[in-house]
């Protein structure tokens, strides 16, 4: 674990931010190189990504607050000290997918296209971003014995590095996405997708995950995996409905 990057006197690098900096990078950077093969000019595509993050951030920061409101109360000017750990994944995405819905509506854009080029993006910049959480010690898990456990500072015992498995999980997306956008059959294909793999992944990490997402909902199902259930379930339906309608169209076509 190290929270900090580099201190020069008052000014401090922190790991979680700067990590989360080089993530939304590599997203961008990705994204941009792939945009042309969808008819997306860069000039939208870095609109989507600022509105995107920016809001993404905010609901994440007020996600995370909310849910631990009893460790900022004494202090709220922690509350903007994002730099510092403590965000909600899940408050970010919908509010961040809210946002980037604007931009897709004001410029007319070709929504499912959007998707498939973020989708691979997502799911880099996500893996590079939970780094972060590693260095910064937040977003742990449960107590484990296995040897490659980790001993974060105010733990009495060795935990799961959920973060780490996150990494490892959302690399494994992308480069699943990244192979499957070479041969894609149907517009909307690859964000579908993403919303399977995704959810499945933080469906089986949310079993070693501790935390205010981890909180029993009821019978040792997490609130989080309830959240990841439907995002599953959501992507499933959407990948049939985007594959009859691709088919439909290819039928129309041929006729």
């Amino acid at each position: 674990m190290m929270p900090e990057l580099i201190r020069i006197g008052p000014l401090t690098l922190y790991t979680y931010g700067f990590m989360w900096m080089v993530g939304i990078w590599l997203a961008t950077w990705r994204a941009l190189r792939a945009a042309p093969r969808y008819g997306i000019h860069p000039d939208h595509v870095l609109e989507l990504a600022f509105w995107s993050v920016m809001l993404g951030i905010v609901g994440g920061r007020l996600g995370f607050v909310i849910m631990n409101w009893s460790d900022y109360a004494q202090d709220p000017w922690s509350i903007i000290r994002v730099w510092e750990g403590g965000m909600s994944y899940f408050w970010g995405f919908a509010l961040g997918i809210g946002a980037a819905l604007w931009i897709i509506h004001r410029y007319r854009l070709p929504i499912w296209r959007v998707g498939d080029l973020a989708a691979p993006s997502l799911a880099l910049g996500y893996a590079i971003a939970r780094i972060g959480c590693f260095g910064a010690g937040c977003c742990y898990g449960r107590p484990t014995e296995l040897p490659w456990g980790v001993l974060f500072p105010g733990h009495a015992q060795p935990v799961h590095p959920t973060q780490l498995y996150a990494t490892v999980m959302n690399l494994a997306i992308f480069f699943v996405l990244s192979r499957w956008a070479t041969r894609q059959r149907f517009e909307g294909q690859l964000f579908a997708a993403f919303l399977m793999l995704h959810g499945l992944y933080r469906f089986i990490n949310e079993f070693f995950r501790a935390g205010a997402t981890s909180a029993i909902a009821f019978d040792g199902t997490t609130y989080g995996h309830i959240v990841a259930l439907s995002l599953i379930l959501i992507g499933a339906g959407l990948y049939r409905a985007l594959a009859k309608r691709g088919a439909n169209a290819v039928a129309r076509t041929s006729g």
